[in-house]
């Protein structure tokens, strides 16, 4: 236990340290950083330096081991007069004080991975670039191409450490944007606001969950909130260097997720008044040729794919294809306007609806009273709120999920940091007030490691406890037992164990193996191996409980026979032969 706390410890440090570095070397000349920023911002721009730098050594086919350890030993010798810098200061203590107060989310980040997209694409795709050293189009996967910043960096993690350390980069990247909250509400309103703000939001469950997984979210909301905080200090400044890191974080975000595209759009239109009324024309074309120069890898890999820009969205304009989303149950308007009014009830008790996220923290709902009196009486709060608010018009247009709404939990944090602390709480009620605020977080955290039970640490205690979290991974495991790597399967329903199985598993809801494809042939166990053989599948792997009845009799037998069996999932050889005796070739 001692030793792999340790080394994860070791691997937290290094990858907050380089990123630091690489951010700091980057502005050191040409950007003048105070308190919290010194830390936040450099990481922040450090994280999307590096997932860059990853991108375009895997765009060369150098995306090894090798390459990277070079890379962060060119970083480290060229950041020496960084660390010449470097002197004890309180925001460091600051930040290992925020290290300490979330030690609990920290245990929770060294689970395995188990949550649901984290092993259907997010983890695939990047043991797919760690592979094959590149960016590959996978068409096995749901997604075979998309914005890929953060596998990127989830793949040098593979190549460096292990699986568990993938999820130490939305840990830091969840610290940096509280980072960032503490001086954005000490800059705009007071040093109360920003720590009310930083517990606010580290008080989410959504935000300990998310900080613990393999889910790009936390990532995401990191950029979103540098790029806004980063465009304050412009308008603040006048300073253009400001407005570049703004238009880099933007673009950093959409190279992450497509909801990115979004805060891109949002920053060139906030920015806009202040450029027309100082006439900072020159501000504006750089700010928008780093955020083309950033959006280009991405988007331009993503187009020579598959011809849209924005795949697999939107065929009705770029053409359908095998992975065309499927159409969302059509609403009345009236329905719409309820469910949208609902959001904030929504996110904390009928998570059923919203993808069984875990809640959000219930301070927002208790103090809303007080955020709607900031909104009317402070323009910044107003500003906050207005930009959460217009995004929220998006987010009640995408499929019904928490996690797409908790990109803009800084932002409405803030806000209630500034209405909280406006009301001179006095020095001793500050600290209780953060205390309470982080409380929910804190029951989460350690809810949910009650929940997980003891940390597997050793390869026995990680198997034992991936056959609890994912029942159908002994069946997995079984595969991997006979064939290794060398195996394709076709899983029914067992989309989510991908990352798990050493060898190919297909099937999945779109894409060449979609089960629309396979299923209807499944009262005819002839086709239904034909199909499966048209795949190249050596077995069939089924997970029980999820309605799918098998036909039986001497048919079924002729064509699949069972090598596997428990109480989770079943394993099906496909024999090399599949002939019914009416249809048997004549002689």
């Amino acid at each position: 236990m001692i030793t792999f706390l340790a080394l994860h410890l070791l691997v937290l440090a290094l990858l907050a340290v380089t990123a630091w570095v690489a951010g700091r070397l980057a502005t050191r000349r040409w950007i003048v950083m105070e308190g919290l920023e010194r830390l936040a911002v450099p990481t922040a721009l450090g994280l999307s330096l590096l997932a860059h730098a990853a991108f375009a050594l895997a765009a060369l086919g150098l995306l090894t081991r090798s390459s990277l350890i070079v890379l962060i030993a060119a970083i480290h010798l060229l950041g020496i007069p960084v660390w010449r810098e470097v002197r004890i200061h309180r925001s460091w203590r600051t930040a290992l004080g925020m290290l300490v107060a979330v030690a609990p989310v920290f245990v929770l980040a060294l689970y395995p991975p188990t949550v649901f997209d984290e092993t259907l694409y997010h983890l695939p795709i990047a043991r797919a670039f760690a592979a094959t050293r590149s960016v590959p189009f996978l068409p096995d996967l749901r997604v075979p191409v998309f914005p890929s910043l953060n596998e990127l960096l989830f793949a040098g993690m593979l190549l460096l450490a292990d699986d568990v350390s993938t999820h130490l980069i939305q840990f830091v990247s969840t610290l940096a944007a509280a980072a960032l909250l503490i001086e954005w509400g000490r800059r705009s309103f007071s040093p109360a606001a920003g720590w009310l703000a930083a517990a606010a939001f580290l008080g989410n469950p959504i935000v300990v969950h998310l900080s613990g997984t393999g889910y790009v979210e936390p990532l995401l909301t990191l950029f979103i909130t540098a790029s806004l905080y980063t465009l304050e200090r412009w308008r603040e400044s006048g300073r253009t260097a400001w407005l570049v890191l703004a238009a880099l974080f933007a673009g950093s975000a959409s190279g992450v997720k497509y909801l990115g595209l979004f805060f891109v759009g949002a920053v060139f239109l906030a920015a806009l008044p202040s450029v027309v009324r100082e006439r900072r024309w020159r501000d504006l074309a750089i700010a928008s040729a780093v955020a083309l120069a950033v959006l280009a890898p991405t988007y331009g890999r993503i187009l020579s794919y598959t011809g849209n820009p924005l795949f697999p969205f939107f065929p009705e304009v770029f053409g359908s294809g095998l992975w065309d989303p499927q159409a969302a149950p059509s609403r009345t308007l009236e329905v719409r306007v309820i469910e949208y009014l609902r959001i904030p009830w929504t996110v904390l008790f009928d998570r059923r609806s919203v993808g069984w996220q875990p809640p959000y923290s219930p301070a927002y709902l208790l103090a809303s009273p007080l955020l709607v009196f900031g909104f009317i009486r402070i323009p910044k709060i107003r500003w906050l709120l207005g930009m959460a608010l217009a995004y929220s018009l998006l987010f009640h247009l995408l499929p019904p999920d928490s996690r797409y709404l908790a990109i803009v939990l800084p932002l409405v944090s803030l806000a209630l940091g500034a209405s909280l602390g406006g009301w001179r709480l006095g020095s001793w009620r500050i600290p209780a007030v953060v205390a309470i605020l982080l409380l929910p977080g804190w029951i989460y955290s350690l809810y949910g490691i009650h929940r997980e039970g003891p940390l597997p640490v050793s390869p026995a205690e990680r198997e034992a406890y991936l056959r609890k979290e994912l029942p159908a991974y002994a069946a997995v495991q079984h595969l991997d037992g006979l064939r290794g790597k060398d195996y394709v399967a076709y899983g029914i329903y067992a989309e989510n164990l991908v990352y798990h199985a050493d060898g190919t598993l297909l099937g999945d809801w779109n894409g060449p193996a979609s089960y629309f494809r396979v299923l209807p042939a499944l009262r005819d166990p002839e086709l239904f191996h034909r199909r499966l053989r048209e795949m190249d599948a050596d077995y069939l792997l089924i997970v029980r409980g999820k309605g799918i009845r098998l036909p039986q009799g001497p048919e079924w037998s002729r064509c699949f026979r069972r090598i596997y069996s428990d109480r989770w999932a079943d394993i099906y050889l496909l024999r090399e032969f599949c002939h019914s005796l009416g249809r048997l070739p004549a002689l």
